[in-house]
C-alpha cells in the first residue's frame, strides 16, 4: 500500500510537469501573440505563471472565475470570456488535464506529508 501511495504521487507529478509545459507552449503562447488578450491572461510573477492562469480560467466556472476576478487581487486572474473565445475545444481539454493532474499532485503530496506526520511508513 505505501508503495502505490508514493507511486501515485509520483506519477501525478510526472503529468503535471508534462502537461505544464503542453499547456505553456501550445495555449499560453498563442494567447500572448495575440493583442488583445495579451494583457488580459492575469499577473505573471515567474515563467509559467501563465499556465496557472489560463488553466483556471479554462478549469472553473465562469460565475466562479467572475467572482474571482472582483476581488481587490482579481488582476492575477486570467479573463474567462477572453480565454474561452481564442482557444479551441482541445485547448480547453489540455487546460483541463493539466488543472486536474495539479489539483491531484498538490493533494496527493499533502496526504502523503500528513500520513508521514501520522507514522505511516510511506
Amino acid at each position: 500500500m505505501e508503495k502505490i501511495i508514493s507511486w501515485m504521487v509520483v506519477l501525478s507529478l510526472i503529468l503535471t510537469v508534462i502537461f505544464f509545459i503542453i499547456v505553456n507552449l501550445k495555449i499560453v503562447r498563442k494567447l500572448k501573440k495575440n493583442p488583445t488578450t495579451k494583457n488580459e491572461l492575469g499577473l505573471s510573477l515567474v515563467w509559467g505563471w501563465g499556465a496557472l492562469t489560463v488553466s483556471q480560467a479554462l478549469f472553473f466556472s465562469k460565475k466562479r472565475m467572475t467572482e474571482m476576478r472582483s476581488r481587490s487581487h482579481g488582476y492575477m486572474f486570467a479573463n474567462y470570456e477572453l480565454v474561452h473565445q481564442h482557444t479551441s475545444k482541445l485547448d480547453k481539454i489540455l487546460a483541463g488535464i493539466f488543472t486536474f493532474f495539479y489539483l491531484l499532485s498538490a493533494i496527493s503530496l499533502l496526504i502523503s506529508i500528513v500520513l508521514d506526520q501520522v507514522g505511516f511508513d510511506i
